[in-house]
């Protein structure tokens, strides 16, 4: 039986294997092209540039980007780039820019662009688009890649936030022709399928405490986007305050507000793994409930926290920051379930966006 509030969300989770698989074929349709035309481009760096839960995706694809590929890559926000008097980054360097796009933000994303491509016109610029057509105004970009497949809820865009990641990662491995990133992300929709069950049904399990007043996600390199969507995403529809930081920070003075009250929820990467466990074994004295979603339990990461859920997807640190969305996810669903919030339309939510009448910044 479904959820009589939140069914439109849970209907779109268990869907998702079957929409990554055609965000897949999407791409793989413009792949020769692209390709060959990226090769010439011979570019040495990719700004991604966003706003709202796109914004937190492309920090973490810039992150993978340059794991992967080498490449200088950073994530701006559209609304900086309407105040810059420079580019944020080095012109000389010929760059790409990925653009991240859905109806709703597309006049906000369409101001930025114009005035990056002032600051810097030699910027080539390809978009990836929600919604059933291009949206950007021509121009604007020298492609458009658009995902009808991924316009589901977009006041809670869960589809659109795990496509647009997905394409992202396709993306970087067009750029350094990678043909082994490639084949473990077509494999990524079936193994969703095969552990989201199991996944809802650990994510439930771990958020339900008889009393919660904050949460803390904590994420290293390309974790770090996924870790503050989770707290966006909690604070957003649940409405319970939540904070995201980078992992190894966290040890700095940010773990001050915990108390028992506070869940702090901890993504092991492999590159970090063995101070995050110490990280996370410290903050015992603040009594706060701690939880690891890690790969594996090896090294016996129950001693070093109150819970831990195993992924067991078998795929590289890379591919695994895409799986960890939808456990995160979950995890937001059963928390405003929790506090009598509805997930698909939570009502203090119910006021229009605050939109911008005129472009702001510099003229």
């Amino acid at each position: 039986m479904l959820y009589r509030k939140g069914s439109i969300f849970f209907n779109e989770m268990q869907e998702q294997p079957k929409v990554w698989r055609k965000v897949l074929e999407t791409m793989a349709s413009k792949s020769a092209s692209m390709v060959e035309w990226i090769r010439k481009q011979n570019f040495g760096q990719v700004v991604y540039v966003s706003t709202s839960d796109f914004y937190n995706i492309g920090l973490s694809a810039a992150k993978i980007t340059h794991l992967v590929s080498g490449l200088n890559s950073l994530a701006v926000t559209a609304s900086e780039l309407m105040f810059g008097r420079r580019p944020p980054y080095d012109a000389r360097i010929r760059t790409l820019v990925v653009v991240l796009s859905a109806p709703e933000i597309a006049q906000e994303i369409g101001w930025g662009v114009e005035r990056l491509k002032q600051l810097d016109p030699k910027a080539q610029i390809i978009a990836f688009e929600v919604g059933e057509s291009a949206t950007l105004e021509q121009g604007l970009a020298i492609t458009s890649i658009v995902f009808p497949e991924l316009k589901g809820n977009m006041k809670i865009p869960i589809l659109s936030a795990n496509g647009m990641l997905l394409a992202c990662m396709n993306l970087v491995g067009w750029i350094c022709g990678k043909q082994v990133l490639l084949n473990e992300l077509n494999s990524l929709p079936e193994i969703l399928g095969a552990h989201l069950k199991d996944w809802q049904v650990k994510a439930q399990q771990i958020v339900m405490m008889d009393k919660l007043s904050n949460i803390a996600f904590l994420g290293s390199g390309p974790f770090e986007g996924v870790a503050k969507e989770a707290a966006y995403l909690v604070s957003r529809v649940a409405g319970l305050p939540s904070t995201s930081n980078y992992f190894i920070e966290y040890r700095h003075g940010y773990y001050g507000y915990a108390t028992n009250q506070t869940l702090i929820v901890g993504m092991v990467s492999n590159t970090f793994r063995i101070v995050e466990e110490r990280v996370m074994a410290d903050l015992a004295i603040t009594r706060a409930r701690r939880v690891m979603l890690a790969e594996d339990g090896a090294n016996d990461l129950m001693t070093r926290c109150d819970d831990l859920l195993e992924l067991k997807s078998g795929v590289s640190e890379i591919a695994r920051v895409l799986l960890l969305l939808p456990v995160v996810q979950f995890m937001m669903f059963y928390i405003a379930m929790s506090r009598g919030v509805n997930p698909d339309n939570p009502k203090h939510l119910e006021h229009p966006r605050m939109q911008l009448k005129e472009r702001p910044g510099v003229k």
